[in-house]
């Protein structure tokens, strides 16, 4: 599935988490499971592998669903500007489902090891 998005403001948990995401305005007509995905990201014709998170936020005790994609091999240097650009997103798998964390750290163990997938799968 391929879609384009505009970037939005979040909440900016992910840079406290380590990961920081791009959160994007969904599509209306994007139909998507809740869930994380292995996703190339186009971005200025430079494309990015990516994590996308797709659904409520239950950790965080967010019950509406948002979308954020993490960039994988980008550096503070390496970010790229979102601002007024369509971001092309190209779903290739889905790696789980949302999950509800007790504690940030085994949130942060998860993501890392939904990183490793990411990376695996979008060789």
């Amino acid at each position: 599935m391929v879609f384009q998005a505009k970037h939005i403001k979040g909440n900016g948990r992910g840079v406290t988490l380590g990961f920081p995401t791009i959160n994007l305005d969904f599509p209306s007509d994007v139909i998507l499971d809740d869930g994380i995905y292995a996703a190339w990201v186009v971005i200025a014709n430079k494309t990015y592998k990516g994590a996308l998170h797709f659904g409520p936020v239950p950790t965080f005790d967010q019950p509406e669903k948002s979308m954020e994609v993490y960039l994988l091999d980008v550096t503070d240097e390496s970010v790229p500007d979102t601002h007024d650009v369509l971001i092309e997103i190209d779903i290739v798998e889905r790696l789980r489902d949302v999950k509800d964390f007790a504690e940030t750290d085994d949130l942060i163990a998860q993501i890392a090891d939904d990183v490793e997938k990411v990376n695996t799968i979008l060789k």
